[in-house]
């Protein structure tokens, strides 16, 4: 079935904010449309605002997309709940904190907190990854049907992640029992991080929050980490309905 110009239209400003600001070059081959059409699309969507072609040539997305994204995160009612645990996870470890919606098959981060020091890690928000690329979609892939698992470990094969599934499998199960998931991070090995699902009233995950540190300090304060990320996730799910998980000591 050909697909249908709104669907090009919506993949190629996906691929924009993503991945932009980049060539019409660079955006063709993402998008695998050819320049003229592609041309096209974003001279359509410059018209109406939602992005930009800058003076290098490159094109990007404008803020006007970032309003809207915005709006979708406050509508949601998420934003409010995951700021207020990602605040109290960093106010107690002086760490970054994150929550990371899962959906479509990926984990987005819509908060974060930072503390004030000159070393720590650095998050963007609206940034997109796949659920095996960081620690907090780990901790969302473990709670999916099989299917999820299959698809996640084909998506990275293609973005050249050369991990055995069995092993990927065996992470998983650990991540499953511990109830969270940790260790260096895959895309940036200079950080280890730590992260626990979120459920909603249906039991059903709807993202992760997870504490960012540079490895040099995970030693120290690994402990107090998983405790605390432990703790703000299990309150963030009883917040959205669950009930509260009682884990032994």
């Amino acid at each position: 079935m050909a697909e249908g110009s709104i669907a090009r239209t919506l993949r190629v400003l996906e691929t924009v904010c993503d991945h932009g600001p980049e060539t019409l070059k660079a955006l063709s081959e993402r998008t695998e449309l050819a320049p003229p059409t592609l041309l096209r699309i974003l001279r359509l969507m410059a018209d109406e605002g939602y992005v930009v072609q800058q003076a290098d040539r490159t094109w990007r997305g404008t803020m006007l997309v970032w309003r809207l994204g915005c709006a979708v995160n406050t509508s949601v009612g998420l934003s409010a709940i995951s700021r207020a645990h990602t605040d109290r996870l960093t106010a107690e470890l002086d760490e970054t904190a994150v929550y990371a919606v899962y959906e479509q098959g990926a984990v987005t981060y819509a908060a974060h907190s930072e503390p004030i020091k000159p070393v720590r890690a650095h998050v963007r928000l609206g940034q997109r990854y796949r659920l095996l690329a960081v620690t907090t979609g780990q901790a969302v892939l473990a709670q999916l049907d099989e299917a999820s698992v299959e698809r996640a470990l084909a998506e990275q094969a293609e973005n050249g992640d050369s991990r055995d599934p069995a092993q990927v499998a065996a992470m998983l199960d650990e991540i499953r029992l511990r109830g969270y998931a940790a260790g260096p991070g895959v895309r940036w090995p200079d950080l280890w991080g730590c992260a626990a699902p979120v459920f909603d009233a249906t039991g059903d995950v709807v993202g992760a929050l997870g504490v960012s540190i540079p490895t040099a300090r995970a030693e120290e304060i690994r402990d107090r980490v998983i405790a605390g990320v432990l703790q703000e996730a299990e309150a963030m799910s009883t917040r959205l309905g669950r009930p509260a998980v009682v884990r032994e000591v």
